[in-house]
């Protein structure tokens, strides 16, 4: 089943502005190749002016991701209502790109974006596994995490040592989690304004065990799940591992407000998802900050729709020094306690220590624990007694880890600005990563030529579940300054080749 994009909202997608004679201005850019401009461009007899460009931006739209393949497309009526287009003009781009495979047409379903027939992009990626054993001078930019703040982490160790003899004499089993810790994270929730027990707290071995669980025990094989593109890739692979089906909705990367309610509404509607996975705390990859609006639109959506709101929150700890309060969390916006809510200390904190949780109901908190005895009876007591001694005062090695993460920032954005101009980056507050568009859709292609530059990337299509996005890459900036700027200078060496060397097989879905 394909969720139907309506007009008004297909022409905020496509940024297009009415003309004063129906042809299409406004602001053209996306990863695929800039159309020329109707007024360049001589037209077939008989055509109206602007369809050419039109069919771009649409086409432009799908390939970037903003729109997911299989969206069902508005009647030519409704477009050209909305977008103050003569109906020739939407029709003539409608049959371009029926005629070039981007759309199909079945009378009484409207029309779906899809591929055209043999020519689906492919990162040439599989499920993602972190390089091992790389040369000693490559710069490895694949995962968005942090080194440890040394000094508080080895002060939480020489604690929890002291604390272990009082465990030892018990079986060192803890299934829901160590008490104190269990306690430490709700009362972190509590002072953060949403009200919470320590009953309401599973503890996980990371934010990613914790999806898994909750994927597992809310949804079934072929429900579909309902996920931002782009999207954190582990995420997404842990709904295709489970045999469920991914729903993505694209996000308007270059706004202020990326996540398009109207489209979510209508996908929560019309796919029906048994679950909805949102990033709204610097969205992993792109970084942006849900406004607060925006997260009481969604949980609405949600509750009118019987849609399950899965909010992973593992970055919402790292906001840039001087960022300001953020918006609440969704947990305390939602007076029904229906949002699930994950966390960890593995992008915050240090990816060492394996420690992330799950806030829900009590009932349902019961209910993950007894599915994850099934493979995973308890978390190791010892990481556990770390966290907690560093969660009970965290601001020390929280500071420390925000600092970096905006000086290395700041390192990345000049580096790009000075060495690949044409690069656009996401300007984010807070998190570990830019979403950087490129010139052209050369993404894949450069993600292979980077290594015999000293750099590994990993492309934009990794961050979907179409193959779109090909125009895009997500640089994290966890690293220390100089080794951002370095990694910049290097991919700098290889980026015009990558540009100009794409795959044939691209060709076609690029014109």
């Amino acid at each position: 089943m394909s969720t139907r994009v309506s007009a008004p909202t297909l022409v905020r997608h496509i940024r297009i502005d009415a003309g004063p004679t129906g042809g299409t201005g406004g602001d053209a850019r996306s990863t695929a190749s800039a159309a020329p401009s109707p007024s360049t461009r001589a037209e077939p007899s008989g055509q109206p002016a602007g369809y050419r460009l039109l069919a771009e931006r649409i086409r432009a739209s799908l390939l970037d991701g903003r729109l997911a393949v299989n969206t069902g497309l508005p009647s030519e009526r409704e477009l050209a209502a909305a977008a103050g287009l003569s109906r020739s003009t939407v029709a003539a781009a409608y049959a371009l790109l029926r005629e070039e495979g981007w759309i199909s047409s079945r009378r009484g379903s409207g029309s779906q974006l899809h591929f055209p027939l043999g020519s689906v992009p492919t990162s040439g990626f599989g499920t993602w596994l972190k390089p091992q054993d790389l040369p000693a001078d490559r710069i490895d930019l694949t995962t968005a995490s942090l080194p440890a703040p040394l000094e508080p982490v080895t002060r939480a160790v020489a604690a929890a040592t002291e604390e272990l003899p009082g465990y030892l004499a018990s079986d060192g089993y803890f299934p829901l989690g160590l008490p104190a810790l269990r306690t430490v994270i709700a009362e972190r929730y509590t002072a953060a304004g949403a009200p919470t027990d320590p009953e309401q707290i599973l503890v996980t071995n990371g934010a990613q065990h914790a999806w898994s669980l909750v994927l597992a025990e809310l949804s079934g094989p072929a429900d579909r799940v309902l996920l931002e593109c782009p999207t954190y890739p582990l995420a997404l692979d842990a709904v295709r591992a489970q045999k469920r089906v991914p729903a993505p909705f694209g996000l308007r990367v270059d706004s202020d407000r990326p996540w398009d309610t109207e489209l979510i509404r209508s996908a929560m509607r019309q796919a029906a998802p048994r679950l909805a996975y949102l990033i709204p705390d610097f969205q992993n990859p792109i970084g942006a900050l849900m406004d607060t609006r925006t997260r009481t639109e969604l949980i609405d959506a949600a509750a009118s729709t019987s849609t399950t709101l899965v909010v992973d929150e593992s970055l919402r700890d790292v906001a840039f020094p001087g960022t300001g309060p953020l918006p609440p969390s969704m947990a305390a916006l939602d007076p029904r306690g229906a949002v699930i809510s994950l966390g960890s200390v593995s992008k915050s904190l240090w990816g060492g220590l394996r420690v992330g949780w799950i806030r829900a109901t009590p009932a349902l908190v019961g209910r993950l624990a007894q599915s994850r005895s099934i493979g995973d009876m308890a978390g190791p007591v010892f990481d556990q007694l770390v966290v907690a001694r560093l969660l009970a005062d965290a601001e020390d090695a929280l500071s420390i880890q925000r600092q970096r993460l905006a000086t290395s920032c700041a390192a990345l954005l000049g580096a790009l600005a000075e060495h690949l101009p044409a690069w656009r980056p996401t300007r984010p507050a807070g998190g570990a990563s830019l979403w950087v568009q490129l010139p052209g859709p050369y993404a894949t292609e450069l993600a292979r030529l980077a290594p015999a530059a000293g750099v590994q990337i990993v492309p934009g299509p990794r961050f979907g579940p179409d193959g779109t996005m090909d125009g895009f890459l997500r640089l994290p900036f966890t690293l220390p300054p100089d080794s951002m700027v370095t990694a910049v200078r290097r991919l700098a060496t290889v980026a015009e080749r990558a540009q100009t060397a794409r795959p044939a097989t691209l060709d076609r879905w690029i014109t």
